[in-house]
Order: structure tokens, then sequence, then C-alpha cells
């Protein structure tokens, strides 16, 4: 008798999440995908952008990534227990900034 045992996991990482966030001042949209370890701001106050960050820490529920935003080196991380987006910019001139963001949203299986 032949047994095939399923290596893959239930629940893949490889899908494409949005994630709606945002503080007293600013709204903001990011898309995120666990396997292509990317991380990219896609709209600040409704208005379109692209902004590329790399996945450098990942787990199922958080991740911490590293871009530019306006010549600064910002970090980004984010934490599903907490719903905390946090975006550090490395720079004393850059500015600190912390969201509370609803539940990451499906939009496309890989």
């Amino acid at each position: 008798m032949l047994s095939i045992i399923s290596i893959f996991p239930q629940s893949s990482n490889a899908n494409i999440y949005e994630l709606s966030c945002q503080n007293k001042k600013n709204t903001t949209t990011w898309v995120y995908s666990f396997k292509r370890k990317q991380v990219i701001l896609t709209n600040i106050n409704k208005a379109k952008t692209k902004i590329n960050f790399k996945m450098k820490r990942q787990t199922p529920s958080s991740f911490s990534s590293n871009g530019v935003v306006s010549g600064y080196e910002t970090n980004v991380t984010w934490a599903k227990n907490t719903k905390e987006l946090a975006m550090l910019q490395k720079s004393l001139r850059g500015s600190n900034q912390f969201y509370k963001c609803a539940e990451p949203k499906l939009l496309k299986e890989e």
C-alpha cells in the first residue's frame, strides 16, 4: 500500500494580504506577501503610492521590513496580536509613526 504524506501546510504563507491602518493624522494601506518577502505601502490618505520594503524577519502573524521613505532608511514592523504597525526612521530628521490596523484581508492566493 502506497501512502502519500503532504509536506505542505494546510494554510499557505504564499498568499497576498492587505492591511488597512490608521492613526490620528494618516490612513495607510499596505500589501504584503510572506513568500515574496515583500511589503508595499500602496496608499497614504487615499493617495496612491508604491514604496517597497524587504522583509528581514517574519512569523505567520508578524513581520519586520526595511525600505526608504522620503530619503530616510525606514523600518516597518507589524504584529497581528496587537494590531499595531510601526514605521520608524533612523534619522533625527525622520519621523516615527504608529498605526492601529484592521484584520489582514486576503487579496490573492498563490
